[in-house]
Order: C-alpha cells, then structure tokens, then sequence
C-alpha cells in the first residue's frame, strides 16, 4: 500500500510539472494533481495505519 501511495505521489508530482498550452489545460491539470495528491496521503495514512496496527506480522 506505502508502494502504491508513493506511486500516487509521483504521478501528482508529475502532473503538476506538465506545460499547460492553455486556460482550460491549467484548471484540468491543477485538478487532477489535487485528487492525486489526495489519494496520495488517504494512501500513505492507510498503509500506516496497517503497519502500526500489526498487519503482516
């Protein structure tokens, strides 16, 4: 799940990089880095949150 989240995470990072050609390209791209960026952290708070509770041991 951490694998996953940081896999997210660079997706986010690589969205919010991207050249933007125009005004509509920049609000799509902004929202997609949100939402990935979103999923990124519930992902990482998961994955801890398993691993503090014992999970796989």
């Amino acid at each position: 799940m951490a694998l996953v989240a940081l896999a997210t995470g660079g997706a986010a990072a690589y969205t919010f990089t991207r050249p933007a050609a125009d005004e509509p390209a920049i609000y799509r791209r902004r929202i997609a880095g949100t939402m990935l960026t979103a999923g990124a952290v519930v992902l990482a708070f998961y994955a801890y949150t398993l691993w503090s509770w014992g999970a796989g041991q």
